[in-house]
This record gives structure tokens, sequence and C-alpha cells, in this order.
């Protein structure tokens, strides 16, 4: 009896042993790298699809190598049918089975991201959308101006193009819902989309964080001296719509024209905005520093010079015209030092570097 009992002890010791020492194996195994997988791949998975399809595909994909272990392990690990969100992820090189499979039942999917800069058009980032990788379905065909908040958004795979545009309409209600109501009281800004129109031409006229504010208090004072406010970015818009540069400088037939976004011509705003401007540039218009600022005009140098008299005015945009005569008569030295080479492109020295507001 006592033979029996010892027999049965060592053959529990045995067998507990075994499973142990099998489990060990089996999650060491499941969590080795995965050598087999050698270089960052991503991977789909379509609505509908079993963890032995995902499986298979895994295997076809030469994400793993052994799809009957992945398999019936994994069953093994997580039960015998746990189910795998769809999506798309992304597997690092030599990612273990383990680490796959948490991925997909906890559905970490892997995010894109989609950029729209400051000052675009609508119908510019409706291009963007339109021309992802990964969203569905068609965009509108045409939104408003300025109804787009610049920033970078991430989407997951077979989100829509009509999603993606809601989330940005909704980005930017939010946005100026919330800096209106910590406006400066003053500011001879009556509406929101007033705001957003003022400071789209904002957006369009200088792209330093630094400017934006003095610029914004600029056409603040003329706004409230009923002086027009001549900015030159809504005379290219009056053209183009924001859907392309003016390949040219700015005529004397161009400020004069009629449209109702020109500010050379019209009093006040126009009627709309001419880009989708950014956050600091509606800041910077909701609660612009107080300054007697009336002109600016580009320095030459990438950034403007402002003036709160017209003399002063007339006397930096002496000095501007100035420094591009300069500029461009060395370009055309430089040019001349070059023999037998390719002359490289030279960059177009027709405009300024930002547009001048003046009378």
């Amino acid at each position: 009896m006592k033979n029996k009992i010892l027999i049965a002890c060592a053959t529990f010791s045995v067998v507990t042993f075994c499973y142990i020492f099998l489990s060990f194996a089996i999650i060491a195994y499941f969590n080795a790298p995965n050598s087999y997988h050698r270089e960052d791949k991503k991977f789909i998975i379509e609505s509908g699809m079993t963890l032995r399809e995902v499986v298979d595909k895994l295997h076809q994909e030469k994400i793993i190598k052994s799809p009957g272990a992945f398999l019936y392990i994994g069953q093994l690990i997580k039960g015998i049918d746990p189910k795998v969100r769809y999506g798309e992820y992304f597997f690092e090189k030599n990612i273990s089975y383990y680490k796959i499979l948490h991925k997909m039942i906890r559905g970490n999917v892997f995010f894109r991201k989609i950029t729209i800069a400051e000052g675009l058009s609508s119908h510019s980032a409706l291009n963007i959308i339109a021309n992802s990788n990964g969203l569905i379905g068609n965009p509108p065909e045409k939104i408003r101006e300025g109804s787009l908040l610049p920033e970078t958004y991430f989407y997951s795979y077979n989100d829509t193009k009509q999603g993606m545009v809601k989330r940005m309409q909704d980005s930017m209600n939010r946005s100026i819902d919330e800096l209106w109501e910590s406006r400066d009281k003053n500011i001879p800004i009556k509406t929101k989309e007033e705001a957003i129109i003022l400071a789209s031409i904002v957006e369009k006229e200088t792209g330093m964080n630094s400017e934006r504010g003095l610029v914004a208090s600029v056409f603040t004072n003329r706004l409230r001296k009923g002086i027009k406010l001549q900015s030159d970015p809504t005379i290219i818009y009056s053209f183009t719509f924001g859907d392309k540069k003016l390949e040219r400088q700015i005529r004397v037939s161009d400020i004069q024209n009629n449209s109702h976004f020109n500010t050379y011509h019209i009093y006040g705003l126009p009627p709309a905005p001419i880009c989708n401007p950014g956050l600091a540039s509606i800041k910077a218009v909701l609660n612009p520093p107080s300054t007697d600022y009336i002109y600016f005009v580009a320095s030459g140098r990438g950034d403007h010079i402002f003036a709160s008299t017209l003399q002063e005015h007339n006397t930096n945009v002496a000095r501007y015209r100035r420094i591009m005569r300069e500029k461009e008569e060395q370009a055309i030295n430089d040019k001349n030092k070059i023999i037998d080479e390719t002359p490289s492109t030279e960059s177009n020295n027709n405009s300024p570097d930002s547009k001048s507001a003046s009378e």
C-alpha cells in the first residue's frame, strides 16, 4: 500500500512537472521574438473575419510561420473562440506571436494621419482628404471656406471621408465657440463668422507667430477708423479662390478689380473667409495687442515692418524696394560668376514674402 502511494505521488509529481514545463515552454515560444517576421508590416483584418481566417492571412503575408501553432496556442491562452477586432494593424519586425494576438483582441489598431495646413482653401483640403489612403467613400463636393480647423488628424482604416470632414468642421466650431467667450469685447468684430473672415486674412498675410497679433492689430485699427483693409491676399483670392498662387506680380488692374473679396475695392470685411485659418490667427484676431499701427510692409527678410503714419510707411516701402533691387542685382552678379555650369533655379522675387497693407 505504501509503495502504491509513493508511486502515485511520484507519478503526480512527474505529471505536474511536465505540465509546468510544457506550460512554460508554450508561453516562452509564444512570447519569443518571431524571427520569421523580418520587416515592419501593416496588416488588415476585414469586418466579419474569423480567427482562423485571420491566422491563415497572417501566414499568407509571411508574418507567422506556424499557423496551426499560433491558432491552438492562442486558443489555449485566450480561450476557445477569442474575438479579433477588424481594422488595420502595425506589426513590427520580430514581434512575438503573443503580441500579435494581444493587439488583435484588444483592437490596438494602427492610426494613419492627415494634416491640413493653416491657410489652405477648403477645396485643397478636400483634395487631400479625397486622396488619403484608408479612408472610404466620397467627401462632400463643396464645403464653406473657413469651416475646417487646420491641424493633424488621426484616423483608422475604413473611416469615411465624410466623417473626416465632419470632424474637422466640429473642431473648428468647438474652437471658435470657446475662443469667442474670452474675446476682447472692444474689438470691431461682431460675430464668430467675422472673426474667422479676418483671421483668414491674417493667416495669409504672415506665417510668423510673432507677427500675427501685430497684423491683426493693423486690421482692427483700420476697421475702427473706417479705412479699407487693403490686403493683397484678398486681391489674389478674388482671382484664384485659394486654389493656386498668383504666378506674377500684382498689377494696378488687379487692385482696381471690383470683386467683393478685393479689400482695396470694398470697405470692411469680404463676404466670406479666404482660407481656413489656424488657431493662432483666430486668437490674434479675437485678442489683438493694443497698437496705433495702420500700415505694414514686407521687410525683405521674411518679416514685416509696421508703421503708424503714412510718411513712416512710405519710408519703409522705399527701404523694402531698395533691398529687393539689391537682391536682384546680387542674383544677377552670382549668375554671371558661374561658368560652364547649369544655372540653379532662382526663386521668384517678383512679389514680397508677405503682402502689405497700405492706403
